[in-house]
């Protein structure tokens, strides 16, 4: 991943996030027909606000648009990971153990792209293992068939 996009927008992202106090939790940049998505996710120990997401927005834009790693045409969204956050990194699902995800797949396993069920264990060689509600059955996926894991809220804890 060294010198991809999403490594050079990391880079250029992460000091200005810290410097709200903030943690930068994940990027992901998508490249649509007629313009780009940029969406920054950022992360505090008391949460993140909405005034928090606009200060970083406004500190970003003119320094990604100076920076012209991107399209001109592009949205940028600020905002906090949420209840249903994407895991982006081998540590994220490692600290997402014993919840429930949803991973899909960049090939099929077993002839399916979609698992959903409780994380069982992140293993020393980054495989990750899932207890799959439909299947029934554990699945061991490597790391690098994940395209996106994203984990699933448990809203009974809020009742």
């Amino acid at each position: 991943m060294a010198g991809s996009l999403e490594q050079k927008l990391h880079e250029l992202v992460e000091p200005i996030v810290a410097s709200y106090g903030l943690t930068l939790w994940g990027l992901r940049y998508r490249q649509g027909s007629s313009s780009a998505h940029l969406q920054i996710f950022v992360e505090g120990a008391n949460g993140v606000d909405a005034d928090a997401c606009g200060e970083i927005t406004n500190a970003l834009s003119p320094l990604l648009d100076s920076a012209d790693l991107i399209d001109p045409a592009y949205i940028l969204e600020v905002s906090s990971p949420g209840l249903d956050r994407i895991l982006f990194t081998p540590e994220q699902l490692h600290q997402s153990v014993g919840q429930e995800v949803t991973l899909t797949l960049k090939m099929a396993c077993e002839n399916r792209k979609k698992l959903q069920g409780k994380l069982m264990a992140v293993e020393s060689d980054g495989s990750v293992v899932i207890a799959d509600k439909s299947a029934g059955k554990d699945f061991t996926v490597a790391y690098e068939n994940i395209a996106l894991a994203r984990v699933v809220p448990d809203f009974s804890s809020l009742l």
